[in-house]
């Protein structure tokens, strides 16, 4: 199932937090349930629950991770992590949480959504070349 930002509005309803969703997207395409597997990423939502490393990067990453560990490693993860600097960071002023959501209290409610779809659909791209479907 590709997710799309309505998709992500229900899920975020639901309770889950941005890099829990980025997992249950790969775990929904596998086709798999991994609860255990949802909570414990669940200490990366906003940024470590800091303000730190955005969530939505961090869970791709395990999502990426999900599939094929050395080839996110190697490649996958160090491609994602300069795609989203680039299209977020620069925009943003930072990879952080607390930079790009600054003090707006309705910044993660209107950002965030379209962002873990552009980040799951470039997800998408990074694993197709090595065999696999998101």
């Amino acid at each position: 199932m590709a997710y799309d930002a309505e998709d992500i509005i229900a899920l975020t309803a639901r309770g889950y937090c941005c890099s829990q969703i980025m997992v249950k997207a790969g775990l929904d395409a596998r086709g798999e349930e991994n609860e255990q597997l949802l909570e414990a990423v669940a200490g990366l939502c906003g940024g470590l629950h800091s303000g730190l490393c955005c969530g939505i990067l961090t869970g791709a990453a395990c999502l990426l991770s999900l599939y094929d560990s050395s080839a996110a490693a190697s490649a996958m993860i160090p491609e994602l992590a300069r795609w989203f600097r680039s299209t977020y960071g620069t925009a943003r002023g930072g990879i952080e949480c607390r930079d790009i959501l600054g003090d707006d209290p309705l910044a993660r409610s209107e950002l965030c959504p379209g962002m873990m779809a552009e980040t799951l659909s470039r997800c998408r791209e990074l694993l197709a070349p090595f065999g696999y479907e998101l």
